[in-house]
């Protein structure tokens, strides 16, 4: 009879035990669904902090940069925009820009380009067409390599076999220019006066227009668009071939 007691005492004991045990489970199952609400909560924020944190570095660096761009234009005397970047323009670098501010600022006030060649040297005629390749003051050593084309035609005087002498321009009409180099680099020509010198064995081109500049600096562009006046000579000796 009394291990028939202790036996009924024991099992009533259980459910009594793991009645006291239910609240105390539901309440840390409760608490470590508060924990990992808090943690991913936590985690969520500290994306959206590095995502802001992010977005405020990158403004920055690309305020950083039109900034450094404009200051750089004002060495040489140049006024620039810039704006967001949207990858429409071509990139252009550091040693890039500072080439382009200096060449701009070179073909200023009537600079005189620097006569490279022609494609029509020895080539004389009555009449017919030229062109002349010119280098830019500046931008001997640039990576660019940017040249300026002036063609035009003409109508020559005196005897043309006569190697001892200079022929003479007496005519020169439909004066051109046309620039060879970097994408983001336009020249826009306006207009070309031309006047025959040095007791017409040359030709005087006196051009003007505008360069624009539109390029994609470290994530801003930048544009410029700078008036510029240029001069560029062709000689006759140069058509007749003659050093």
């Amino acid at each position: 009879m009394k291990k028939s007691a202790l036996t009924i005492a024991a099992l009533a004991v259980v459910p009594m035990a793991l009645a006291a045990c239910s609240p105390e489970n539901e309440e840390n199952n409760n608490t470590g669904e508060n924990v990992n609400e808090q943690n991913e909560n936590a985690a969520e924020e500290n994306a959206a902090n590095t995502e802001d944190t992010n977005a405020e570095n990158e403004n920055s660096n690309e305020e950083e940069a039109g900034g450094e761009a404009e200051d750089l234009a004002a060495e040489y005397d140049l006024e620039l925009t810039t704006e967001e970047g949207d990858g429409s323009a071509p990139e252009i670098s550091q040693e890039e820009l500072e080439e382009v501010f200096m060449m701009i600022s070179n073909l200023q006030e009537g600079a005189v380009l620097p006569f490279e060649e022609s494609p029509q040297a020895g080539e004389i005629e009555e009449s017919g067409e030229a062109e002349g390749h010119y280098l830019i003051p500046g931008t001997e050593e640039s990576s660019a390599d940017p040249r300026m084309t002036v063609s035009f035609s003409y109508e020559m005087g005196g005897d043309l076999e006569d190697e001892s002498r200079v022929p003479s321009f007496e005519g020169v009409d439909n004066a051109e220019t046309n620039f060879e180099g970097p994408d983001y680099l336009t020249w826009n020509e306006s207009s070309v006066e031309t006047e025959i010198t040095r007791a017409d064995t040359a030709v005087e081109f006196t051009a003007a227009g505008e360069w624009m500049l539109e390029a994609e600096y470290e994530g801003e562009t930048i544009t410029l668009n700078e008036p510029s006046e240029w001069i560029a000579e062709y000689g006759a000796s140069t058509l007749a071939g003659i050093e």
